[in-house]
């Protein structure tokens, strides 16, 4: 199923419909806003044990670039 024709079938839900449909599509985009958070937690953690070994190499920055790439995709 493409973008429209979701778009479609939302057109045509019932008042009821729409209503849960929109409670479910909120809990959904805050469950993946979440989840993208976590990550971004776990990245930060990731770099703060790695920061000591990394020092001076130029890795950390190489990765810092790479993830702030990946961010913008």
């Amino acid at each position: 199923m493409d973008i429209e024709e979701l778009k479609q079938a939302i057109t045509q839900l019932s008042p009821d419909e729409l209503a849960r449909f929109h409670d479910w599509f909120t809990e959904y985009v805050s469950n993946s806003t979440d989840a993208k958070s976590s990550d971004s937690e776990q990245f930060r953690e990731t770099l703060k044990r790695l920061r000591g070994s990394l020092k001076g190499t130029g890795a950390l920055k190489t990765l810092m670039e790479e993830r702030r790439k990946e961010s913008l995709l």
